[in-house]
């Protein structure tokens, strides 16, 4: 959007891409329709039915959200879609309609995700919402991380604004000095010269009185202006923000799963664990093959004690990607090398690890070195996300979030894994997988699932 366009040419750019998917939602619901053989009556009920069920739902905002969100949106539109012309066919029409109406819901919401993702790129220029971030330590670096990751957000990430002048701005720098646009005070002069949609204010440790005197600076000036706040692992996403009578309470959720919740995860996990456990059998055929004399003598899977849920110990089985004695070949590794001492303590793993064999190498480049952990799915013992399973000689390092973490059953994936996954240290891990703990939820295991599939496929940081 430019400077100095007018109102009726900020709504024609906003409107535009809506009424572009509308028409090809009807054209697509039509076509879907007459190969379903419903009558045209009842195709024009539904359209409307559906059309109302989205415009309630705000589907056709363009919210600067992630994938993810859009996704449940769509499932929770899509399954309302479904239930109320169920209903409807039941109670007027034929219960042939009920089976058409089913696959109806399924098939567009299908499409529905496609056609949105295009419609954002093709029309990227009316829909893209001009950012700038206030901040310029490590949040503003997690950001950059995030919309850099998901062009689905629609952010047009103009630069970073400094607060080098106040106590705050003393964190340590994580933005290059040319991507930063101004000082904060001199805020007021970007906005007039530029057409700044939304500022983000990446500042957890502020205080009130420099929050203000932020504020002051943008207030009223931008459509939108969000807040990055420092709850120090307190709050979980289940948190409500309420009106006290006037006064701003955030009400904190436990986020310990109820007994309904880990029934259906347990549900989840035998699902996953037999689809699994099926694919199992080729590719176990397969790394025996490629598997190197002496360590197939030795057995191509490998078991190993790790802290199962409330601090007991369960065999996590793995295909077998190290030599014979590979813990006592590592101990000798770091008597004779400090530095391999420091890393292996720092991060609990060696990038460049002699001590893997090249069939290894392969299975965690791809993470299929994790694969025979299905069977502990099956057997209980493990979830197919969770916490990392960790060695109990990290009981120590773990600190107080030792506690929390083992009221989970440890994971084949999990945060960590789908955030950076080898490339995090040993804090970020456990801060990850506290992070779990706190915000479970079905939903979220379905992206973790959803993102590490992708993270294997493109064999991002595997080691």
């Amino acid at each position: 959007m430019k400077k100095g366009e007018g109102t009726e040419g900020i709504n024609f750019r906003r409107q535009f891409p809506k009424a572009v998917m509308i028409a090809v939602q009807f054209v697509f619901y039509y076509l879907l329709s007459k190969i379903l053989n419903i009558q045209a009556s009842v195709i024009f009920n539904g359209f409307l039915v559906y059309l109302i069920l989205n415009f309630t739902k705000n589907m056709y905002s363009f919210k600067t959200i992630l994938i993810w969100e859009e996704l449940k949106k769509q499932l929770r539109v899509h399954t309302e879609y479904m239930l109320v012309m169920i209903v409807n066919d039941l109670a007027f029409l034929d219960v042939h309609y009920v089976y058409a109406h089913i696959i109806m819901g399924i098939l567009f919401m299908g499409f529905n995700l496609i056609l949105i993702k295009i419609i954002r790129r093709v029309f990227e220029g009316f829909l893209s919402k001009n950012l700038l971030i206030v901040g310029t330590g490590r949040k503003a670096r997690v950001l950059t991380e995030i919309i850099g990751e998901n062009r689905f957000t629609m952010y047009n990430l103009l630069g970073y604004v400094s607060v080098d002048s106040l106590d705050v701005g003393k964190e340590k720098k994580q933005i290059e000095e040319k991507e930063i646009i101004c000082e904060y005070k001199d805020l007021e002069k970007v906005i007039e010269g530029s057409q700044i949609d939304e500022i983000i204010v990446a500042l957890p440790k502020a205080s009130g009185d420099e929050m203000k005197k932020i504020m002051e600076c943008i207030e009223g000036k931008v459509a939108k202006i969000k807040f990055v706040p420092e709850l120090n692992g307190v709050f979980t996403f289940n948190s409500k923000v309420e009106d006290y009578d006037g006064v701003l309470m955030i009400s904190a959720s436990n986020g310990i799963m109820s007994s309904w919740q880990k029934f259906i995860k347990r549900g989840m996990d035998i699902v996953g664990g037999l689809v699994g456990s099926f694919i199992l059998l080729p590719l176990s055929f397969y790394v025996w093959m490629k598997t190197e004399k002496k360590e197939r003598k030795a057995g191509i899977f490998f078991k190993q004690p790790r802290i199962a849920i409330g601090g007991d110990s369960v065999e996590i089985i793995k295909y077998r990607s190290m030599i014979v004695d590979a813990e006592k070949v590592l101990e000798e590794m770091m008597e004779k090398n400090p530095e391999v001492k420091k890393e292996y303590l720092t991060n609990k793993k060696l990038k460049d690890d002699p001590r893997i064999t090249s069939i290894g190498a392969k299975l965690r480049k791809t993470s299929l070195d994790e694969f025979p952990q299905f069977l502990n799915v099956l057997k209980g013992d493990m979830s197919m996300v969770g916490p990392r399973p960790y060695l109990h000689r990290e009981i120590d390092d773990m600190g107080s979030k030792y506690h929390k973490i083992v009221n989970l059953k440890p994971g084949i994936t999990g945060m960590w894994q789908t955030s950076g996954r080898s490339e995090t240290t040993f804090d970020e891990r456990l801060d990850l997988d506290e992070y779990y703990y706190r915000n479970w939820s079905v939903w979220l295991d379905i992206v973790i699932i959803i993102k590490t599939i992708k993270s294997v496929l493109r064999k991002e940081g595997a080691y």
